[in-house]
């Protein structure tokens, strides 16, 4: 029982590291250049060397990674007396357990927010085994290297809050079951792993390389397809908005689309869902 509440809360934290949505069409060209002018002052005031000295805190100890669950030491329990403790005890070991995973939890928010000047260091240290935490809902693989390629995977697999909802699998336009396509790979895979996909694509910008992994994601929901307008609702238009977002960021023309399609989203406008995204019948 622990560990499935450990899971969802790593899952909770993980989600917590997303972009915020853009509200309006009319707003994201406006948002995105304040947001991004923040983000470009940090990142040029951030050296390589406060980058490593980042990835060096996600080491949760110099052992080899367990692969087992990192048990979070915030959790709280009550004992049969209705009395409420830390999960590890109030020790003075259990305290500093309590501050390194914090620090870990830090490092891995920081990591994201530094965007693409964190990349190419996070790809130094993807072979690191010292031992991290899990960053990622029901895979156990818990070693620095898996929290670089985590860390990278969710700046690149750029989902927006509203899409999806947990859970393994959903129905499709067919009726039946299906396993969400991020249980099922990474937009990585098919070049031969993150390294590979990376250097493939290494004439893309860092929003070109984010709208070609959410094109991934996208491209594999609308072949299961909705069952009904609150399923597109919830697992294909949000990713359409999401990618119209960043090509307008891109500098795309684009905006027309970006406002009709959050007038759908806004309004429920359930017409307008593509036929061939739901079922037949």
């Amino acid at each position: 029982m622990w560990q499935f509440t450990f899971l969802l809360l790593i899952f909770a934290f993980v989600v917590g590291c997303e972009n915020n949505n853009t509200e309006r069409g009319s707003q994201v060209s406006t948002a995105s250049a304040i947001t991004n002018e923040k983000a470009n002052r940090v990142r040029e005031q951030t050296s390589e060397a406060d980058i490593r000295k980042l990835i060096e805190q996600l080491v949760y100890s110099d052992d080899e990674a367990s692969n087992q669950p990192v048990v979070n030491p915030n959790i709280k329990i009550a004992d049969s007396n209705g009395n409420v403790r830390p999960i590890n005890g109030d020790s003075e070991d259990a305290e500093k357990k309590r501050q390194k995973f914090n620090s870990c939890q830090e490092a891995f928010t920081k990591l994201y927010e530094l965007k693409d000047a964190a990349i190419p260091l996070l790809v130094e240290h993807l072979d690191d085994k010292r031992q991290s935490i899990n960053f990622r809902n029901h895979y156990m693989g818990n070693s620095v290297g898996d929290a670089c390629f985590w860390n990278i995977y969710f700046q690149l697999v750029d989902q927006p809050r509203d899409y999806s909802k947990y859970g393994y699998s959903r129905k499709g336009r067919d009726g039946e079951n299906h396993p969400k396509p991020y249980w099922e790979g990474t937009p990585f895979d098919d070049a031969g792993g993150l390294k590979e996909w990376l250097d493939a694509n290494k004439e893309l910008n860092y929003l070109e390389m984010q709208i070609e992994c959410v094109q991934w994601l996208l491209d594999r929901e609308k072949l299961i397809g909705a069952s009904d307008a609150d399923s597109y609702f919830l697992n294909i238009l949000p990713l359409e908005i999401r990618i119209l977002e960043r090509r307008l960021e891109n500098g795309d023309d684009v905006k027309a689309e970006l406002d009709r399609l959050i007038e759908i989203r806004d309004k429920r406008l359930e017409d307008q869902i593509p036929k061939k995204l739901l079922p037949d019948n």
